[in-house]
């Protein structure tokens, strides 16, 4: 049985996913914050499942997932945990967003990969799935291919950072798969004008891509199943 890490499970396309891959049968560490949706998944908890009570925003999760997860082989890890921005111009933004949403897109990412960072060198043939967006390409904000999008300076620049990370992840394991993905764009609480794909069919191509061992190191943001957009 294949073992994965999901974080963000409580809603959108990190609940969609850690529902579909439990009823599928792998067994899964689902992570998430909100204590009050932690109490309720646990009252009817499947024998696949494993819930981690924990805040990515913080040092202290790293122990947390540590404490849970030990020693065991993981063969897919998906980061998705992850909040929005309110801030889309210059004079609405501020640092205190921008650091926050830094801190869970970015510095949350290290934070789980630091938890279970003997279990990636245990298992060589992991691959990890950082969730990330088209917004937080450089190249086509330089471009001006979203300019008609609003969307917060914190989002694009939290997410811009996470790909750095990626890279910087992908250069020290070699071997591991290390990709940054866009899950398309999600009719969500959060969604652009132009979304048009569900959540649950974002899982579900996500979910199909990862069990066809489709999933690679590529030079960009990937939206299952080929499309590459520049960093």
């Amino acid at each position: 049985m294949k073992t994965i890490l999901i974080t963000g499970i409580n809603k959108g396309l990190g609940k969609e996913l850690f529902n579909k891959l439990v009823d599928k049968g792998y067994f899964v560490f689902g992570l998430l914050r909100n204590e009050e949706t932690y109490k309720e998944l646990l009252k009817n908890k499947p024998k696949n499942v494993e819930l981690i009570l924990a805040d990515i925003s913080n040092d202290n999760c790293i122990i947390e997932i540590n404490k849970i997860v030990k020693d065991t082989t993981i063969d897919l890890v998906i980061n998705n945990a992850g909040i929005g921005g309110e801030g889309m111009n210059l004079e609405s933004a501020n640092s205190k967003e921008i650091i926050d949403l830094i801190n869970v897109h970015c510095l949350g990412v290290l934070r789980v990969m630091k938890s279970i960072s003997p279990n990636l060198i245990q298992n060589n043939k992991t691959t990890v799935i950082n969730l990330n967006s088209r917004l937080g390409s450089i190249t086509h904000q330089s471009i001006g291919t979203f300019k008609n999008l609003d969307v917060s300076y914190s989002y694009r620049i939290a997410k811009a950072s996470q790909n750095m990370l990626t890279n910087c992840l992908r250069l020290e394991f070699e071997g591991i798969n290390f990709v940054s993905l866009t899950p398309g764009k999600l009719k969500t609480a959060l969604a652009q004008v132009d979304a048009n794909l569900s959540p649950s069919e974002s899982a579900q191509r996500i979910i199909e891509h990862w069990e066809l061992e489709k999933f690679e190191n590529t030079n960009g943001i990937l939206e299952v199943p080929n499309k590459i957009m520049e960093w």
